[in-house]
């Protein structure tokens, strides 16, 4: 499996069968341990390319979330286009380069919120290509034909006033969602980012909107998703 060791003391490590990676901070290893982890190392440093400005702003609580992505411009305009994030500068290059890790970020200012769109081409191997992973596991296709595919579970999960302005966006895009109860009181809105398999989840308890309501998940698909 793809493995990577750098800085001081950050293992990352590859979950099968994912768009994830599994990050380790060791502490207090002898010099022989660390440098047998140090040729382990089947993956590029990812900071290699990396610019020393335009760091996360620090402050206290969860200020981020990252994913690895197939096309990282076209989930950052998603958030620009539907959820009204604005693009930010990033340490990395842009349009990507050889041998680099490439990133495209975005900011919420009312949150003090960042996500971070990752390529780490450095991670592909014989056996794994980003993009067919993507394919995969993207729920797009379910989605487009009303149902709930089982990756959309894996949710990035926004609370907000009104379901509204989203729903009216997504719909002028013609771009596919589905709409349901989450509870008695709120409601959810799902959403998948084009071309990198990663769901948005709204929850609100206003929506004037007219739009379909899914009651349940009986029209649930699970794809080629292997258990």
């Amino acid at each position: 499996l793809p493995i990577e060791v750098y800085g001081q003391n950050i293992i990352r490590s590859y979950v099968p069968g994912t768009l994830w990676t599994v990050e380790v901070i060791y502490h207090d290893l002898s010099p022989d341990t660390k440098s047998q982890l140090e040729a382990l190392g089947s993956v590029p440093n990812p900071d290699l390319c990396r610019s020393p400005q335009n760091n996360p702003s620090e402050r206290p609580g969860w200020l981020k979330a990252t994913y690895m992505t197939s096309r990282p411009a076209v989930a950052a305009q998603f958030m620009v286009d539907i959820l009204g994030a604005e693009l930010t500068a990033n340490p990395y290059p842009w349009p990507p380069r050889e041998n680099c890790t490439a990133a495209q970020w975005v900011y919420f200012p009312q949150l003090e919120f960042e996500l971070h769109f990752v390529q780490s081409l450095e991670w592909q191997t014989a056996r794994f290509s980003i993009e067919e992973q993507v394919q995969a596991m993207s729920g797009s296709r379910a989605l487009e034909s009303g149902l709930f595919h089982a990756s959309m579970y894996n949710s990035l999960v926004f609370l907000v006033d009104s379901l509204d302005p989203y729903l009216l966006r997504l719909k002028a895009r013609s771009m596919p969602y589905m709409l349901m109860h989450f509870d008695s009181q709120q409601y959810a809105l799902f959403a998948i980012i084009p071309e990198n398999a990663i769901t948005v989840q709204l929850r609100s308890q206003h929506l004037s909107v007219e739009a379909q309501i899914s009651e349940s998940l009986c029209t649930e698909d699970f794809g080629d998703m292997l258990f």
